[in-house]
């Protein structure tokens, strides 16, 4: 019993870390924009909206379904005879977490995704990208279900 406790002290102590990564992720995020971008928000519109969430959708789904992205989750988590499970303790549980949790990684897709959308056209063209790239595969999901309503 004191072993967990001690882990859940420990994981208390990375999601500070954790916190405070995500604090200065958005203060860079700001510097960025101000030094290289252009935010006006009374021009925001619902194009903008739209765009900015299907590319955090897209990038959501990548690091945490996609295959292509396997290696990476799987690097941080621990083998245990011929399976995978998620780290026991330490940054690598916090990394593990953070990969299954959509939540978690939304937040975090959702700075980095805005931030590229407003550093100037190439930033837009890349997010457009994204975007597209999550109304494929939200057609995608969406006809999945219906295929498997139909059956």
């Amino acid at each position: 019993m004191a072993k967990a406790a001690t882990i859940r002290e420990e994981q208390r102590i990375w999601n500070g870390v954790a916190l405070a990564v995500f604090v200065v992720l958005c203060a860079l995020s700001v510097w960025l924009i101000k030094l290289y971008g252009e935010f006006d928000p009374a021009s925001l519109g619902f194009y903008d909206l739209v765009l900015v969430g299907l590319a955090v959708f897209r990038a959501i789904h990548l690091l945490t379904y996609d295959k292509i992205f396997e290696m990476v989750r799987t690097a941080f988590m621990d083998v245990k005879g011929a399976r995978l499970k998620i780290a026991e303790r330490g940054w690598r549980r916090l990394v593990c977490e953070f990969l299954q949790c959509i939540w978690c990684t939304g937040m975090w897709s959702a700075v980095i995704v805005a931030t590229v959308y407003f550093l100037g056209p190439w930033g837009k063209f890349a997010v457009l990208v994204m975007a597209v790239a999550g109304l494929g595969s939200l057609l995608q999901l969406l006809s999945k279900a219906l295929a498997a309503q139909a059956d």
